[in-house]
């Protein structure tokens, strides 16, 4: 470990060191839960902070197991705390005391006044990742390489991530039970299930909304199927706001033709997520953390990038008459009246499907 004026830090090259000498390491991952999906370091921990928990780690009370989800990692890092060295990354931080509120620097600061010995890797992620790809553990590759795999029926299980040794090795698994039904129409889920014949059938689901560029539609020449696909990646600079009609559009079809609809993307908790909570949104009068709430309430593990969170509450200002800061998307409000319009009728209320 090397210091400086920034504090204690461990260099990227440190780091490729000590994993290929195989010292005692703990690698804690303070990015949001999407970023960690698409891609992080081989054996990492996924730490989330909901904006009360933020206030604990502030004051100093908040246990750090409490903010581990996975019990595997959880129990992991209750055993290793104090006997390994614990690394901790966000995208691309350089200066740890550049940002004293950021979740890199409390939880730092919280793990050495524990008692345990705690750095943060310099550069972040991205610098990392660009140098030794090789100890990064990534799902977007699995995404492209969905293309080509619609015909091989034998090898599905593994293309879609459904190896049981990602538990182990704190990598989130695609796979899943079949997806979450929020309401008794609709269902939110992954690229694993969409490509369940069996289950689709069983829950009657006869559209299919799939909120990614790769993922086959994998029973699109079946007629008994409706597909939308929204080209859209788990990205930043991506725009969904602009495809919400068309989606609550394709899942009121399905309503109103009283079959089931799947909402789904790769992983199941960003980019699905969104267009799920944006319907609940729209067609309930919900605000955008009713909305939110209530899905996390059916799928607790879900996780929109931030910049889809910020589209959502563009989103509600349309819903609600106070759109000024996005007059560009004036083609809501036709929206909003051929919605307001619609007959909701049959719409149950707002409790969690079984």
């Amino acid at each position: 470990m090397t210091s400086d004026t920034n504090g204690d830090y461990c260099c990227p090259d440190r780091l490729h060191r000590d994993i290929e000498n195989g010292e005692k390491l703990l690698l804690v991952d303070c990015r949001s839960q999407s970023e960690y999906s698409r891609s992080h370091v081989v054996n990492s921990i996924n730490v989330t902070l909901p904006g009360l928990l933020v206030k604990r780690l502030r004051k100093g009370i908040l246990n750090m197991s409490a903010i581990i989800h996975n019990n595997v990692d959880k129990e992991r890092f209750n055993k290793q705390c104090k006997t390994h060295l614990i690394i901790l990354y966000d995208e691309c931080s350089t200066d740890l005391n550049a940002n004293p509120s950021s979740i890199l620097h409390l939880l730092v600061k919280k793990l050495r006044q524990d008692g345990c010995r705690a750095t943060f890797l310099l550069g972040g992620f991205t610098t990392f990742v660009q140098r030794f790809p090789e100890h990064c553990v990534s799902l977007d590759s699995t995404e492209n390489s969905l293309n080509g795999l619609s015909n091989l029926r034998i090898s599905e299980d593994s293309a879609y991530g459904t190896s049981s040794d990602s538990e182990n090795d704190g990598t989130p698994s695609l796979q899943s039970p079949f997806p979450v039904q929020v309401l008794p129409y609709l269902y939110l889920g992954n690229a694993k299930n969409s490509a369940d014949l069996q289950q689709l059938k069983q829950n009657g689901i006869c559209y299919i909304l799939n909120v990614t560029p790769n993922v086959p539609n994998m029973f699109a020449n079946d007629d008994s199927f409706k597909y939308l696909r929204i080209n859209i990646s788990d990205h930043l600079s991506q725009d969904l706001f602009e495809f919400f009609p068309e989606a609550i559009a394709f899942i009121d079809e399905a309503r109103e033709n009283h079959c089931g609809v799947l909402v789904h993307c790769l992983a199941g908790i960003s980019r699905s997520v969104t267009v799920t909570v944006a319907y609940l949104m729209s067609k309930l009068n919900l605000t955008m953390n009713e909305a939110y709430d209530f899905v996390k309430s059916c799928k607790p593990n879900i996780s929109p990038n931030f910049n889809f969170m910020g589209q959502l509450l563009d989103f509600e200002k349309c819903l609600h008459g106070s759109d000024n800061s996005i007059g560009s998307r004036s083609k809501f409000r036709n929206f909003e009246y051929c919605n307001k319009n619609s007959s909701s009728s049959d719409i149950p209320p707002l409790t969690p499907a079984v």
